[in-house]
């Protein structure tokens, strides 16, 4: 569980208003994106420790946890209008900013269109080429399962039932976690994804060229259902022009979850090398 004490707020922007948590001013600005069907609360892991040398704001994306729903808006280069917004009126100066899966779409999004915004940016198993192969990978049954639980609009305890069927493994509170992260979610979320619509006017090649921000790209292991193939993290690499590539071979798409000891470590040493550059004298 998350055992500091956050803030939950709600930012109102041009098209929903944007619910987020807020940790306390105890260093920069950090940004956490969740990926696809989550919420704030799935950095639980990790939150708390960043937040002890970081000023944590966790977004729910739009369609998402408590924030508002936009009906058939729900593509990569959708997510980040609100995080734009967010970073403008609420912040007001550039951030470090984390993204899981969609998350790090969203994040990478936002360093290539709003370079002056972004700091740095740390991309974790982002789903980058996923047009190229969803058809065919185990995302497509998961998210098909999921939106048929999701639209049989059950209570908390009836959806972590379902999801218990199609999750064996994870904790009895990690499927409680994700239950109330998908009785949030509006359904299109999924019908985006599962149909294609997702990834409409998205071309990776050009957002990962245009990035300038520094930029800590993480790929977990495809054989252990990561979303980023070894092709193509090699490719992605390339065409970062301030990259840094890691690969963890022994998790799956939740990094951070697996492993979040060494997800902090990792993390705050690579922005922090950057802030420590910053605030050193020429």
């Amino acid at each position: 569980m998350v055992s500091k004490k956050y803030l939950e707020k709600q930012f109102s922007c041009k098209t929903i208003k944007l619910n987020y948590a807020e940790g306390q001013q105890n260093g920069p600005p950090m940004i956490l994106l969740h990926g696809l069907g989550g919420r704030w609360v799935n950095w639980e892991s990790v939150i708390d420790q960043f937040a002890d040398t970081w000023h944590v704001h966790a977004i729910d994306l739009r369609g998402h946890g408590d924030s508002g729903w936009v009906p058939n808006k729900y593509a990569f280069i959708d997510y980040q209008l609100e995080v734009i917004e967010f970073i403008q009126e609420v912040i007001k100066q550039p951030v470090y900013v984390v993204g899981h899966s969609l998350g790090g779409i969203t994040a990478a999004e936002l360093c290539a269109r709003k370079p002056e915004m972004v700091i740095a940016a740390a991309l974790e198993d982002p789903p980058l080429y996923i047009s190229e192969w969803f058809d065919e990978s185990n995302f497509a049954p998961i998210f098909q399962a999921v939106l048929d639980i999701r639209k049989q609009n059950l209570d908390e305890r009836g959806t972590a039932v379902e999801l218990r069927k199609i999750d064996p493994e994870s904790s009895d509170e990690a499927i409680f976690t994700r239950a109330q992260a998908v009785n949030r979610a509006d359904p299109g979320v999924w019908d985006a994804a599962i149909s294609g619509q997702i990834h409409e006017k998205w071309n990776p090649d050009e957002v990962l060229q245009a990035i300038k921000a520094p930029t800590l790209l993480m790929q977990a292991n495809p054989d252990k259902g990561g979303a980023l193939r070894d092709v193509e993290a090699s490719r992605a690499d390339e065409l970062l022009e301030n990259g840094r590539y890691v690969k963890w071979d022994d998790v799956g798409h939740g990094m951070h979850n697996e492993k979040p000891k060494e997800f902090v470590t990792l993390l705050n040493a690579f922005f922090g090398q950057i802030l420590r550059k910053r605030q050193s004298p020429l």
